[in-house]
């Protein structure tokens, strides 16, 4: 799609497949500061334990 068809079709407000392409989006991403990441795994390691947990003290029986 070249720039003069982008400028006509980003004027319309909708966003559609045309106008969102991988490189346009990914162009101006910014990279991941190691804390960022060690948040996300924490974040999963968090909610792996609570539920373990929450599967643990829930009697099966609420189940049936």
């Amino acid at each position: 799609m070249s720039e003069k068809e982008k400028k006509e079709v980003t004027g319309t407000g909708s966003l559609t497949w045309d106008v969102l392409e991988a490189e346009d989006v990914l162009a101006e991403a910014e990279p991941w500061e190691p804390i960022e990441t060690k948040l996300v795994l924490w974040s999963f390691a968090i909610a792996a334990v609570a539920l373990i947990i929450g599967l643990v003290l829930v009697p099966t029986s609420v189940f049936h």
